[in-house]
């Protein structure tokens, strides 16, 4: 039949049909091939991607939030040193509005005194101006000013009313938690009248007898959060917001205010559920749906559909300093990633239906001389999949096959910039751990073991042995060190601040004209690089001399237990470095140092590690290992510290770097 049939058609017509239908054919599955090995390659990167911008914002946020612990802490050692006063609240406005300028991303500081006394300097969102509020006396009423550039009072009195600060969420908290803490987020005070959301992280100021005798309160707007989201590139065209357990929006990358006017015309939380943007809300409802409550989300990676298209989802409890935990979620439409690919796949088909169309007008010698192109181009697709990003492809035939060609080379030289870039972090991991020590130093009467664990493959963490001039051979020289945040940024600022102090090692100084020598220069290169700072604790250790000295920049003490007479308690210490340039340092000492003693000097990655439950492994656990584990050795008590941490951690990630320095002395 088909033979009676081909022989009624002349050869003109059929054989280039003849020779055209295997075209057609290998066509077709050349696009097939070659579309579903892009999507694969494109969803491989989206997932990539997806899980980088996340990241990012993650970074960006702790980077945010570990500012007002800082600015808390600053505020504490100033009141110490009597650079602010709880007696005259007038005298702190001018140091107050100074540490503001420097943390520009901070909305507001706060002092309360327990009798009533309370001052602030405040910038509300959408102003680039501060305001300043007093009330110098407990029978007094706040009074508010506007402040000038140089933080001068500029302005009558804006409005006055009467204001309790023990009667404020951000006061009732601190005491409360009887320690630092975040704050519940509440309706701040302005001029009387509520205008906007503000969340604050509070702790109590006690006196001498360990009486609370106030608050001091450094606080953010959900605005100024939301804004702060608003500059990150979240894809082409995706959303991110932030929202509590409960389901309130923190929030978000769109222009939406985290705040609603309730039934009797008061400010109140705007849950997500009842967000105008239908994202927020679809995304919500989806991951409430799928867990039965948002307390139980853990950090996963989903596709949804929203308003009727496909997404990427991905969302991760955040947490910050002791009683904070939100769930970031991000949200980006398929086509932002699958675009290029869907455009693809036309021109591929495009091609093909004019490599047929030639091959039917042109017979039997054009058709061949299409198929071997697309031959090559189907080799060279599957060289690509089995991982060869070497070759080229030069097609000369047509335009079309020219065009092809290069959008593939390129396809293929943008897949090899991204091994490139997986393998200069993996050279710089190598590098970063090489910076640290490679062996313990042997020192007569000290048995002495260090660890680095860092939770990406660079960090912030720093540990080292020093060669200092002028110290003694019997006398061990360390230092440790921690910047704020972690990753490729944070192991940059570790490795120069490890540079600054090894070539100052060689000078004779003290450890405090170390620390100061160190935080001039970091200050000078931060630049505007404002937040990234980091903790420094240098210490040195004479057995023999039974004396133990030391200068910190923000670093928690060390852990010195003694076997039979319990821990022993040192302090003293300035700020972290790269904050305040004119920062001076002290040195400080310690004559009781005794055989069997066990100093344990380590990072907050250590004690700030948690388990499945959000609980922190704490300092406590910390005391009871030294004492368990004080007739080990030193290595032996560090790994038995990396081996608690690791079990208490369970399954779960490790969120920051964890450094440790454990010293027995025999």
């Amino acid at each position: 039949m088909s033979v009676r049939l081909l022989s009624r058609i002349p050869l003109r017509f059929s054989v280039p049909v003849l020779i055209a239908t295997p075209v057609l054919i290998a066509v077709v599955i050349l696009s097939i091939v070659a579309y579903l090995h892009s999507r694969r390659t494109a969803d491989d990167l989206a997932s990539q991607n997806m899980q980088q911008i996340h990241s990012r914002i993650e970074e960006h946020l702790t980077r945010l939030m570990d500012m007002p612990p800082v600015i808390n802490e600053l505020c504490k050692r100033m009141l110490a040193k009597g650079q602010l006063s709880l007696t005259d609240m007038d005298f702190n406005r001018e140091p107050v509005f100074e540490t503001l300028n420097i943390f520009q991303d901070v909305s507001s500081v706060v002092i309360g005194k327990a009798t009533g006394q309370a001052m602030w300097v405040i910038r509300y969102p959408g102003e680039t101006s501060y305001e300043y509020a007093i009330k110098p006396s407990p029978d007094a009423f706040m009074t508010e000013y506007a402040l000038g550039a140089g933080g001068e009072i500029v302005s009558k009195p804006i409005s006055e009313y009467e204001f309790h600060p023990a009667l404020r969420p951000w006061y009732t908290d601190a005491i409360a938690a009887d320690g630092p803490t975040w704050g519940k987020v509440y309706v701040w005070v302005r001029g009387g009248k509520g205008e906007t959301l503000g969340i604050p992280y509070v702790e109590p100021l006690r006196d001498a007898k360990g009486h609370i005798v106030g608050v001091v309160d450094c606080e953010m707007t959900l605005s100024d959060i939301s804004m702060y989201l608003a500059r990150l590139q979240v894809g082409k065209t995706g959303k991110a917001f932030i929202m509590e357990p409960d389901g309130n929006l923190v929030a978000t990358s769109v222009e939406i205010e985290c705040m609603k006017v309730d039934a009797t015309g008061a400010p109140a939380r705007l849950p997500a559920s009842e967000a105008t943007d239908t994202w927020i809300v679809q995304a919500e409802a989806q991951l409430r749906q799928q867990h039965g409550s948002l307390d139980m989300v853990e950090a996963q990676r989903l596709t949804v559909e929203i308003d009727g298209r496909r997404m990427r989802l991905v969302v991760s409890p955040y947490t910050n300093r002791r009683n904070l935990r939100w769930l970031i979620v991000t949200l980006v439409p398929e086509a932002d990633f699958l675009a290029e690919v869907q455009a693809g796949g036309r021109r591929s088909m495009f091609l093909g239906l004019a490599a047929i169309g030639a091959t039917v007008f042109l017979g039997v010698l054009l058709a061949g001389a299409m198929v071997r192109p697309i031959v090559r181009l189907l080799t060279h697709v599957r060289q690509i999949g089995q991982g060869d990003l070497d070759g080229e492809l030069h097609l000369t035939q047509s335009p079309e096959l020219v065009r092809l060609s290069t959008e593939i080379n390129d396809m293929s030289a943008g897949l090899r910039d991204r091994l490139k870039m997986r393998q200069s972090l993996a050279l710089a991991m190598d590098v970063q751990q090489n910076l640290l020590p490679t062996e313990t130093p042997s020192i007569d009467g000290l048995d002495i073991a260090g660890h680095s664990t860092y939770c990406d493959e660079t960090g912030g963490d720093y540990y080292d042995f020093l060669d200092i001039t002028g110290l003694s051979p019997t006398t061990v020289s360390v230092a440790i060190g921690d910047v704020v945040g972690h990753g490729i940024a944070a192991a940059m600022v570790m490795a120069g601040a490890r540079g600054i102090l090894r070539s100052h090692c060689g000078r004779t100084g003290s450890l405090a004209e170390l620390l100061q020598h160190m935080n001039s220069h970091l200050c000078h290169d931060a630049g505007d690089a404002r937040g990234r700072f980091m903790t420094m604790f240098l210490m040195t250790l004479n057995p023999t001399h039974h004396e133990l000295r030391w200068a910190s920049a923000g670093h928690d003490m060390p852990f010195i237990y003694e076997p039979g007479a319990g821990f022993h308690r040192i302090d003293g210490g300035g700020v972290p470095l790269g904050v305040i340039a004119e920062e001076s340092y002290e040195e400080y000492s310690f004559d009781a140092i005794r055989s069997g003693q066990i100093i344990l000097v380590a990072t907050d990655g250590v004690w700030e590690t948690f388990d499945r439950d959000e609980q922190e492994f704490g300092k406590g656990r910390i005391c009871d290992l030294i004492e368990r584990n004080a007739d080990r050795t030193a290595d032996e008590i560090s790994h038995a510290l990396q081996e608690e941490l690791s079990e208490f951690r369970g399954d779960g990630s490790q969120l920051d770097d964890i450094t440790l320095i454990v010293i027995k002395v025999l």
